[in-house]
């Protein structure tokens, strides 16, 4: 009896270790197999999809101004880039918006900028970037560009100063030109209006002269009428002799009085 029962026992012992054996070598190749699938499905994957993509190089500055005259000038930059890439220049000022041009390059890369526009007083700092795609490249070479402003902004509008300076030249000889003329034809009315007036006032002198003359004529002529064929009595004579004095006084006194009045006028 105790030998049948160890003999039971050996065969079960035989029989579990085949079948343990037989799970580890079934694993190992599903092991395996998942690994040589893993492997092959990454290789395919490398070969399909493209490497992943970079940022294109900077665009670079070949040609910008030094000094730009603002109201004057168009303002060219000149650079390059990689072919038909859309290039984006910007200027940029401590305290003032950046001002931004974009323009496509070229097939060999070569991109202009001509723009006219305003740029304050001051200095400028220039930059370009690249796109291609969805991929923008990183800032260019730095450029700077010094901005004179010979003018001011009127209204919106940018007038230079020599622009200025001759609207004021023009107007200020209009102004002279108006107040000659107007102080020409004042002047001439003025002297039409007293040569007016000192002809009525020498008219005046002479109707009175002309009265006072004909009462001391008559007053001679009644002396004479009443002397007639016989000597002037002394009073008689310096009744003539006064009458004659005041003729002559009054003729002195409208001379000096007419003279008087051109002198005035």
């Amino acid at each position: 009896m105790h030998s049948k029962k160890i003999s039971g026992d050996s065969g079960r012992g035989v029989r579990y270790g085949d079948h343990h054996e037989l799970m580890k070598k079934t694993i190992s190749a599903i092991i395996f197999g998942y690994a040589a699938v893993s492997f092959f499905v990454l290789s395919v994957h490398a070969q399909v999809m493209p490497p992943p993509a970079t940022s294109p190089a900077e665009p670079y500055i070949s040609v910008s101004p030094d000094e730009f005259r603002t109201l004057e000038e168009v303002l060219y930059i000149v650079g390059r880039s990689d072919p038909k890439a859309i290039v984006t220049v910007t200027l940029t000022k401590q305290g003032e918006k950046p001002i931004k041009f974009t323009v496509p390059a070229d097939s060999s890369g070569e991109w202009t900028i001509t723009e006219k526009t305003y740029l304050s007083a001051g200095y400028w700092q220039v930059r370009a970037k690249q796109q291609i795609g969805t991929l923008i490249s990183g800032e260019s070479n730095p450029r700077v560009i010094r901005s004179v402003v010979n003018g001011v902004s009127i209204f919106g509008w940018n007038v230079r100063y020599v622009v200025i300076a001759g609207v004021l030249l023009f107007f200020l000889a209009v102004v002279t030109s108006l107040f000659v003329y107007f102080r020409k034809k004042i002047r001439t009315l003025q002297r039409g209006l007293l040569e007016k007036q000192l002809r009525e006032t020498e008219d005046r002198f002479h109707r009175g002269f002309t009265e006072i003359r004909k009462d001391l004529m008559d007053q001679l002529r009644d002396l004479a009428a009443g002397t007639s064929g016989r000597p002037l009595t002394p009073d008689e004579v310096s009744k003539r002799d006064h009458i004659l004095r005041e003729i002559e006084e009054i003729e002195k006194n409208l001379e000096h009085d007419v003279a008087d009045i051109s002198k005035r006028y």
